[in-house]
């Protein structure tokens, strides 16, 4: 019964170290360790353990390997972050690398913070110095999602040369968590691969509030020109049209009075 109760004690006390570390990741981060921030070795090695585009859920699972040995875990104790959409932001600047929306969920009961997120540009065959960019995120609240703009070195536009002409990146590859620092359910899903020719550009924030700005301003000029004749047209036809014949009847009214004024005057 004791022992019982000691092991007990022990996987709660475990449990919660555990899940406090991790929810707010760590305190050296493992970027630090490894020296050269711009290269991907970290994303290459996500890759040997668990592929691009895979999912493997293990939320109904109790039993959860952690960095300090193996627990008894509530599926709701365990959240996950989620890729949910990789769009390329429209640049006219010929003299930066491409920008990409990277939309991240977090579908867990508490916030995460610390995280970091990369993104690759391969070309062939993906190698450590790979053009990439990492960037770590702040928090992002329970339940909610996030957008991050991750730009990549312009060198991700001439990685090749084609009929003496160079050639950009072929597939992009987005990691989240990428140094692997957070306990989820899903770790597979943190990898996502996509053909460059396959991701859509979107516009930018700035140039979609002028959009609507100018769709507004010529509907309200749209609504006023419409508006002004049918209220202009009832008060220049009405008293035209009626005015006339009684002017002309009061003038005849008038002739005929004087005239029969003057001849009575002139019998007298």
């Amino acid at each position: 019964m004791n022992r019982s109760i000691l092991s007990l004690v022990v996987l709660t006390v475990g449990l919660s170290i555990g899940m406090s570390r991790q929810a707010h990741s760590q305190q050296v981060n493992a970027s630090q360790l490894f020296g050269h921030v711009t290269r991907c070795d970290h994303v290459i090695d996500l890759i040997v353990q668990h592929g691009v585009n895979n999912c493997f859920n293990r939320s109904t699972s109790l039993l959860q390997a952690t960095p300090y040995g193996a627990f008894q875990i509530q599926s709701t104790e365990l959240g996950d972050l989620e890729i949910i959409s990789v769009n390329q932001i429209e640049n006219s600047d010929s003299n930066c690398g491409p920008t990409f929306a990277v939309v991240i969920q977090n579908q867990s009961t508490r916030s995460v913070s610390g995280f970091h997120v990369s993104a690759v540009a391969v070309f062939g065959r993906i190698c450590p110095t790979s053009p990439s960019v990492t960037t770590k995120m702040d928090c992002i609240e329970a339940g909610q999602a996030t957008e991050v703009h991750l730009q990549l070195p312009i060198d991700a536009l001439a990685m090749g040369i084609r009929n003496g002409q160079p050639v950009g990146y072929q597939r992009l590859v987005i990691a989240i968590d990428s140094y692997d620092e957070l306990l989820e359910t899903d770790e597979a899903n943190n990898l996502k691969a996509y053909d460059a020719a396959s991701i859509a550009f979107v516009a930018t924030v700035s140039e979609q509030a002028v959009q609507a700005v100018t769709d507004v301003n010529e509907t309200v000029q749209t609504q006023t020109h419409s508006i002004t004749p049918q209220t202009a047209s009832p008060q220049t036809i009405a008293p035209v049209v009626e005015a006339k014949p009684d002017a002309l009847r009061s003038a005849i009214k008038m002739l005929d009075t004087g005239s029969t004024i003057s001849a009575a005057a002139s019998q007298l």
